[in-house]
C-alpha cells in the first residue's frame, strides 16, 4: 500500500437514545469495513465523551488518496452517526525546514490521547519577508523540539477547507500538552494566528474499548 498521503480526523455523535448494544455492534461494524477500504491504510478510534458536548466519538482515517478517505467515511456514516466535524488534510513538508511536519507512525501504535484543531494564519502573516517568518517559525520549532514527548501530524488544507491547516497532536499526559501550547503561545509568531479552533480532545482504544468509553 502507498504511503498515507491523505489524513482524516471525523468526529461523530451518537442520536440520541441510541446508546444501545445494537448500535455499539453497527459502529464496529462500519469501522471494521471504513478499515479494509482499499488505500486505506489504518483507522483508529478514539472516546470523546465528556470531553466536548457535540461528539462521542472521533476516527483517525489514514488513506492514500481522499477517495479513500471519502469511501471510509461514508462506510463508517452508515452505522447512523451525526457527523459534527471532519477536518483532513495533505502531508507535506515544511515550507520552512523542508522536513515532514510529522512524527507520528501510521500505522503504528499510539498514545492515549489525541488532540486536533484546525488553523490559519492572518493576512499579515503572509506579507512578512520569508527570514523573517523563518526565524519566528525556528523559535517554534525549538520549543516543541523541547517536548519530543509530544508527536505531531501537521496537514496542509489552504484552499480546500475553511482553514489552512490541521494539526493532530498525541500525547500521554494532557498536562504534559498544555505545558508545550502555553509555551507557544508565548512565542513571536503567537500574534499572527487567526484562527485555532475548534479543539477535539480524544482518548485513544481498541475499538472495543473506545465504544465500550463512548457508548457504555
Amino acid at each position: 500500500m502507498d504511503v498515507p498521503q491523505v489524513h482524516g480526523f471525523l468526529f461523530a455523535r451518537v442520536p440520541p437514545g441510541r446508546r444501545t448494544r445494537h448500535e455499539s455492534d453497527k459502529i464496529r461494524e462500519a469501522a471494521q469495513v471504513a478499515g479494509s477500504v482499499p488505500g486505506v491504510a489504518a483507522v483508529y478510534a478514539y472516546a470523546l465523551v465528556g470531553l466536548r458536548p457535540d461528539a462521542d466519538l472521533g476516527f483517525w482515517i489514514a488513506a492514500a488518496q481522499p477517495e479513500a478517505y471519502q469511501d471510509a467515511a461514508r462506510a463508517l456514516l452508515a452505522a447512523d452517526l451525526e457527523p459534527t466535524a471532519s477536518l483532513w488534510g495533505f502531508v507535506g513538508p515544511s515550507q520552512y525546514t523542508g522536513r515532514e511536519g510529522t512524527s507520528v507512525r501510521v500505522p503504528g501504535s499510539r498514545r492515549r490521547f489525541l488532540i486536533v484543531y484546525p488553523f490559519s494564519k492572518t493576512h499579515d502573516w503572509y506579507q512578512l519577508s520569508p527570514d523573517l517568518r523563518r526565524g519566528m517559525m525556528a523559535e517554534h520549532i525549538r520549543i516543541a523540539h523541547g517536548h519530543d514527548d509530544i508527536e505531531q501530524i501537521l496537514l496542509y488544507c489552504t484552499g480546500l477547507s475553511d482553514w489552512e491547516f490541521v494539526v493532530g497532536y498525541e500525547a500521554d499526559d494532557l498536562r504534559r500538552f498544555m505545558d508545550l501550547v502555553t509555551a507557544l503561545r508565548a512565542t513571536l509568531a503567537r500574534p499572527y494566528t487567526l484562527r485555532d479552533t475548534p479543539t477535539f480532545v480524544g482518548r485513544y482504544g481498541t475499538l472495543d474499548e473506545t465504544l465500550h468509553n463512548a457508548l457504555g
